[in-house]
C-alpha cells in the first residue's frame, strides 16, 4: 500500500491527457457536451494529480530517484529515450501545479459559466496540465525540450482563447514570438552538448543528456569543449531560462499576456509557464556550477529584474499589469537565491509565490464591476503575505536573506519596500476606481481562493516547525511601506514624479525598443539582402540555373506530393464529417454506445501503456 503512489505516478501525466481526449472526442461525436460533466472530470483529474503527487512526495526518500526510460529514436549509437524521472523537486513542482490548477478550474466554473466555448477552455486546461507535468517528469533534456515547446503552444492557445478580439490575438502572437528566442537557445544548447558527448565521450548512452547522468555529462562537456564553446552552451541555457521566466531584458512578454482571461493569468503567473524556466535552472545546475561566473550572472539578472519590475509596478494603474510586473520581480528573487545556491529558499519561495499570486489574480474585480468586499479583504491578506509580513511569505523571504552580504541585504530591503508599496497602492486604487460591493460572491470562486489561503497557512506552519529564521530588515521595511502608503492615501499625497514616473510606467521602454528599433533593424536587414539578391545574385547565371532547378523541384514536390497530401486529408475529413453527420442521430442509446466505445478504446490504450511500463521496470 505504501508504494501505490510511486508505482502509479505516471497517472499524473496520463489522466489529464485522457480527460482532454474525452472532452474533444466527445465534443466531436456529440456525446459529452454537458458542461457539468466536463467540469467534474477536469476537477477530479487535478484533485487526483494533487493527491498522487503529495503521496509520492511523502513516500519518496530524500536520496532516491525513480527513473524509467524507453528508447524511441535510435540512429546508430545515438539514442533518445522517453520516460519518467521522479525526484522530490519534480514532485514539489507537480504538487503545486495541480493545487493551483484545481483552484483555477474551480474558479473558472463560475467565472466562465456564460462562455460559449466552455468545453474548449477546459480541454486546454487539461492539455496544459499534461504538458507541464510531462515536462516536470522528463528524464532527459530532449524530452524536456519537446514538452517545453508543448507548454508554450498551450500557453499561446490559452492566452489567445478569445482570438476574435484583435488585442488578444496580437498579444498572444507577441508572447509566442518572444518565447521562440528562448526555445531556439535551448535547442541550440542541447544539440551542442549532445554533439560533444557523442563525438568524444566513450559512453554513447550519455548523448541523450539524462538528468541522472548530468553531473558526468556537464563535466565531460567542460573537459572536451573549449572555454568559449562551453560559455556559449551555458549562455544559451541561461537565455532560454530568462526568456521563459520573464527576466530582464525579456520580461515584456508577460505584460502582453495580461490580455488573457483572469483564470488564465492566475494559472500562468503562478506555478506553470513562468515556473518552467526556474525548474530548468534547477535541472541544469551541474552545468552552471562548474563556472561560478554564470551563477553570478543569475544573481545579478535576478536582482536587476526585481528592482526594475518593482519600480515599474509602482506606477501602473492596471491591476493585472501590476501583478505581471510583480511576477517577474518575485521570480527575480528566486533567481537571486538560485545564483547563491540557496536551493531550499528557491523551492520555499516558489511554493509561496504560486499560492499567493494565483489568489491575488482571483480576487481582482472584472472590468466595469465593483470590487467585492470579501475579495478585497482576501487581496489584502495575500498582499501582506507577498510583502513578507504574514504567513509563508514572511519565512520564505527571510530564508532568501540568510547568509547574504550587507550590500545585497540592502537591495533586498529596497525590493521588499517596493513590493509592499505597489501591492497596497493598487489595492487602494482598485477600491477608489471600482468601488466596494458588499454582495456575497459566488461560492465556487470564494472556495477556490480560501483553499489557496489555507494551503498558504499550512505551508507557513510547516516552514515554522522545520526552518530556523529570524525577523530581519526586509520585514520592517515592508511594514513601513504599508504605513507609508496609508499615510499618502489619507493625505491624498500620491505624486507623479516627472521623469521617473513616465520611465517606470513604460517599463523602462524595453517593449517600445523591441517593437520599434528591433523591427526597423529587421526591415533594414531584409532590404539589404533584397538589394544583394536583385543586384548581384539575379545576374549570376550559374546561380540562376541552380535556383531554377530548385524551383522546378519544389514545384514538383508541391504539386505532386504536398497538394496530393492536402487533397487526401481533405477527402478524409469530408468522409469523417459525413460519418459524423450520420452519427448525430439524436438517439441517446446510440450516443451511449459511442461513449462506451471511446472510453473502452482509451482504457485499452492505458492498459497497454501500463503493461509496457511495468515490463520495462521488471527488466
Amino acid at each position: 500500500m505504501s508504494e501505490i503512489f510511486l508505482d502509479n505516478i505516471y497517472l499524473v501525466l496520463l489522466l489529464p491527457l485522457w480527460i482532454f481526449l474525452i472532452i474533444m472526442l466527445g465534443r466531436f461525436f456529440s456525446v459529452y457536451v454537458n458542461n457539468k460533466i466536463i467540469c467534474l472530470l477536469t476537477l477530479l483529474s487535478s484533485a487526483f494529480g494533487f493527491i498522487l503527487s503529495t503521496g509520492a512526495l511523502i513516500k519518496l526518500p530524500y536520496d532516491k530517484i525513480l527513473e524509467t526510460q524507453i528508447p524511441i529514436i535510435k540512429i546508430n549509437d545515438f539514442i533518445i529515450n522517453a520516460g519518467l524521472h521522479v525526484d522530490r523537486t519534480a514532485l514539489i513542482f507537480a504538487l503545486v501545479l495541480y493545487a493551483i490548477s484545481f483552484c483555477v478550474q474551480l474558479f473558472s466554473v463560475s467565472y466562465l459559466k456564460d462562455e460559449k466555448k466552455f468545453y474548449r477552455f477546459f480541454a486546454l486546461l487539461n492539455f496544459f496540465n499534461f504538458s507541464m507535468s510531462a515536462l516536470l517528469f522528463s528524464p532527459n533534456l530532449y524530452q524536456t525540450y519537446f514538452f517545453w515547446e508543448l507548454v508554450g503552444i498551450c500557453s499561446y492557445l490559452l492566452i489567445g482563447f478569445e482570438y476574435s478580439k484583435d488585442k488578444i490575438s496580437v498579444a498572444s502572437k507577441k508572447v509566442f514570438i518572444i518565447n521562440r528566442f528562448g526555445d531556439t537557445a535551448l535547442i541550440g544548447a542541447i544539440i551542442l552538448s549532445s554533439y560533444f558527448i557523442y563525438t568524444y565521450a566513450p559512453n554513447k548512452a550519455l548523448t541523450s543528456l539524462s538528468f541522472t547522468d548530468l553531473n558526468t555529462v556537464s563535466t565531460l562537456v567542460y573537459a572536451y569543449a573549449t572555454s568559449p564553446i562551453y560559455e556559449i552552451i551555458c549562455s544559451l541555457f541561461l537565455i532560454s531560462i530568462f526568456v521563459k521566466s520573464a527576466q530582464f531584458p525579456f520580461y515584456t512578454w508577460l505584460q502582453d499576456a495580461m490580455q488573457a482571461k483572469l483564470p488564465v493569468s492566475a494559472l500562468l503567473h503562478s506555478a506553470t509557464l513562468v515556473a518552467s524556466g526556474l525548474f530548468l535552472g534547477l535541472r541544469i545546475l551541474p552545468f552552471l556550477t562548474l563556472d561560478t561566473y554564470f551563477l553570478k550572472i543569475i544573481s545579478i539578472i535576478g536582482i536587476l529584474t526585481t528592482l526594475i519590475c518593482s519600480l515599474s509596478a509602482c506606477s501602473q494603474t492596471n491591476p493585472k499589469k501590476t501583478l505581471a510586473y510583480s511576477t517577474s520581480a518575485q521570480l527575480g528573487l528566486m533567481f537571486f537565491a538560485l545564483g547563491n545556491l540557496n536551493i531550499k529558499a528557491v523551492i520555499a519561495f516558489f511554493v509561496t509565490h504560486a499560492l499567493i499570486k494565483s489568489s491575488l489574480f482571483m480576487t481582482l474585480p472584472s472590468e466595469n464591476e465593483k470590487w467585492n468586499y470579501t475579495k478585497s479583504i482576501l487581496f489584502l491578506i495575500n498582499g501582506l503575505s507577498l510583502s513578507g509580513l504574514i504567513f509563508s511569505g514572511m519565512i520564505a523571504k527571510e530564508m532568501i536573506t540568510a547568509e547574504i552580504s550587507d550590500f545585497y541585504l540592502g537591495i533586498f530591503a529596497i525590493s521588499s519596500f517596493l513590493t509592499a508599496f505597489y501591492i497596497f497602492r493598487i489595492a487602494l486604487y482598485i477600491q477608489k476606481s471600482h468601488g466596494i460591493d458588499k454582495k456575497y460572491p459566488d461560492l465556487k470562486e470564494i472556495l477556490a481562493i480560501f483553499i489557496l489561503l489555507g494551503l498558504n497557512i499550512l505551508f507557513y506552519i510547516y516552514l515554522y516547525n522545520n526552518i530556523p529564521y529570524q525577523i530581519s530588515a526586509p520585514f520592517w521595511v515592508a511594514l513601513s511601506a504599508w504605513i507609508c502608503v496609508c499615510i499618502l492615501y489619507l493625505k491624498n499625497a500620491f505624486r507623479k514624479i516627472p521623469l521617473i514616473y513616465q520611465l517606470t510606467f513604460e517599463g523602462f521602454y524595453l517593449d517600445k525598443f523591441y517593437t520599434t528599433f528591433c523591427v526597423k533593424i529587421y526591415e533594414l536587414t531584409a532590404k539589404f539582402f533584397t538589394l544583394i539578391e536583385e543586384r548581384i545574385f539575379a545576374n549570376y547565371k550559374p546561380l540562376i540555373f541552380i535556383s531554377n532547378c530548385g524551383v522546378k523541384t519544389s514545384n514538383f514536390i508541391e504539386n505532386n506530393i504536398m497538394n496530393g497530401s492536402v487533397k487526401l486529408i481533405t477527402n478524409l475529413t469530408k468522409k469523417i464529417s459525413e460519418f459524423d453527420i450520420k452519427a448525430q442521430s439524436g438517439n441517446i442509446q446510440t450516443y451511449n454506445a459511442y461513449a462506451f466505445i471511446i472510453i473502452t478504446a482509451i482504457l485499452i490504450g492505458l492498459i497497454y501503456g501500463y503493461s509496457a511500463i511495468i515490463t520495462n521496470l521488471m527488466r
